[in-house]
């Protein structure tokens, strides 16, 4: 939705923030999605500190996330090994508790509609934060669906129902969910093979067959090399 900053200099006890300034054509809907974030308060959902709207110049200030996105650890030979087992079943756990927040205990039904590895920012103590809410909206209950012509979200993490239809719930996240647990503990991409029909993904169909056939161990391979185990 626009360019982060990170700014620290004149801010009460060194501060960090990242600052995010709105691209001149992102709609006012994804602005006042990310302003919802003021009213929410959890471990595991960035903080919204501040904004400032004056014309076509729309400001954001989060937290400062030092760690950055989970992306840039997961399928990177060279920063993978940095997560070993415990770190990643610490992100799951916390990502899990971040989810039920928005969808059970906020003052809304918030659903995010574009959770993946880039949307998850790491803390000093690699612990997460979901981000970037432009695509979220609230639910009328929880157990509503909700109908949209204009379908966001990330390939290889769209549920789909949301991707083919427009028809987005509490299940929509959750379908995401399950894929972002797959790739953090493979440390492999989702990949839509559109000539095929696809609309899972091969990771997540390659996860269904290991299942059936009783060999879900064989999707940690990564987890399992000597790399990792010296990082335990």
């Amino acid at each position: 939705m626009g360019r982060i900053w990170e700014g620290v200099q004149g801010l009460p006890g060194g501060l960090n923030v990242a600052i995010k300034r709105a691209d001149e054509h992102a709609a006012m809907v994804e602005v006042n999605s990310e302003l919802q974030l003021a009213k929410l308060q959890h471990a595991n959902v960035i903080r919204l500190l501040g904004w400032c709207i004056h014309g076509k110049e729309r400001i954001l200030v989060y937290e400062f996330m030092q760690n950055g996105s989970l992306d840039r650890y997961l399928c990177d030979r060279t920063k993978g090994p940095l997560l070993n087992w415990s770190k990643r079943f610490k992100i799951i756990t916390g990502l899990t508790e971040g989810i039920i927040y928005l969808h059970k205990h906020s003052m809304f039904w918030l659903v995010h509609r574009d959770l993946k590895p880039h949307n998850v920012l790491l803390d000093c103590n690699m612990l997460p934060k979901i981000a970037d809410f432009g695509s979220a909206r609230a639910l009328s209950s929880d157990v509503a669906e909700e109908r949209t012509g204009r379908v966001m979200g990330t390939s290889g993490y769209k549920a789909p129902e949301y991707a083919s239809r427009g028809v987005y719930s509490m299940k929509t996240d959750v379908f995401s969910f399950g894929v972002l647990v797959l790739v953090i503990i493979s440390g492999r991409k989702n990949t839509i093979l559109d000539k095929r029909g696809d609309t899972v993904g091969d990771l997540v169909r390659d996860a269904w067959h290991m299942w059936k056939d009783q060999r879900l161990h064989e999707l940690d391979f990564n987890l399992t090399s000597s790399n990792y185990r010296a990082q335990s």
